[in-house]
């Protein structure tokens, strides 16, 4: 497929940023792949904000370009950035666009150290930025509107994922003195400077993030049908998470000592769900 350089921008930056959703495009209709590079770099150009600012203030500027920037959007004008013009050139509807503020919203809380106040704010959270992720690159791979069980599979596949994807960040975010954890446990986890102390002050928190995560895998199992077949793709993030929670159950639920899955056991995995519309 030859893309034009904008495209090819945001497909190498998913590729060496975002590997595991890039794994994912690469089993999408050849139509629907240059708007899912499209969205999958902008959405790691705000979710990296917090690593490429020294303060909060300037975090928080970084994301008001990007609301600028799609707001200009819409009035037709486009700055000069890669994923912004190739954003120009899809032509994006109002309701995509909305979804992409939203996004940006919820990035905020990246900003700050003072982590999720319970298990339910952690849940938004996850919903937020991944479950609403997941309803974008599911419309953007359909011509009609999504039915209704499509959108709620879709936003409970995205919260799963991200959820997922913040057990595996708790060593670096640790490391980093960020905290995802929620409670009073995450901050006293977080001030410890001992791996496996910080893991036993923050277990009982993981578990649940776990839970979370492994509760969606319970409920895809009778909901199948409701996948359409063009934008499979987008579930089988699933069948990645399947391979990561059980890697995660090897290691006692302790992302410090977790060997996560390799890029060859996750695609064949996927060949296998593709193939069979196995999406849990």
């Amino acid at each position: 497929m030859s893309l034009d350089k904008n495209t090819n921008y945001c497909r190498d930056m998913v590729e060496r940023d975002d590997r595991e959703r890039y794994e994912t495009v690469l089993f999408a209709p050849s139509w629907a792949q240059k708007p899912l590079w499209v969205l999958y770099a902008f959405n790691q150009e705000i979710a990296k904000t917090r690593e490429n600012v020294s303060e909060a203030a300037l975090g928080e500027i970084r994301l008001q370009w990007w609301r600028d920037a799609l707001s200009e959007l819409r009035g037709g004008n486009v700055r000069e950035h890669p994923v912004v013009e190739a954003m120009q050139q899809l032509s994006l509807p109002e309701t995509l666009l909305t979804i992409l503020d939203g996004l940006i919203d919820a990035r905020e809380q990246d900003l700050y150290d003072d982590g999720p106040a319970d298990q339910d704010a952690l849940e938004e959270y996850a919903k937020a930025v991944g479950g609403k992720l997941a309803e974008a690159a599911l419309r953007m791979s359909l011509n009609k509107e999504p039915e209704t069980e499509s959108l709620v599979l879709a936003n409970s596949t995205g919260a799963a994922w991200a959820m997922l994807g913040l057990v595996r960040a708790i060593p670096f975010h640790w490391a980093a003195n960020r905290n995802y954890v929620p409670g009073e446990k995450g901050l006293a986890a977080l001030a410890t400077t001992d791996a496996d102390k910080m893991f036993d002050l923050a277990e009982p928190s993981i578990k649940k993030m776990i839970d979370f995560s492994q509760r969606h895998l319970v409920d895809m199992k009778s909901k199948n049908q409701h996948v359409p077949t063009e934008a499979g793709h987008v579930f089988l993030s699933n069948t990645q998470l399947r391979l990561h929670l059980t890697a995660l159950k090897r290691a006692s639920g302790n992302p410090f000592k977790c060997e996560h899955p390799g890029s060859f056991r996750r695609l064949t995995s996927m060949i296998w769900s593709s193939l069979f519309g196995s999406y849990h």
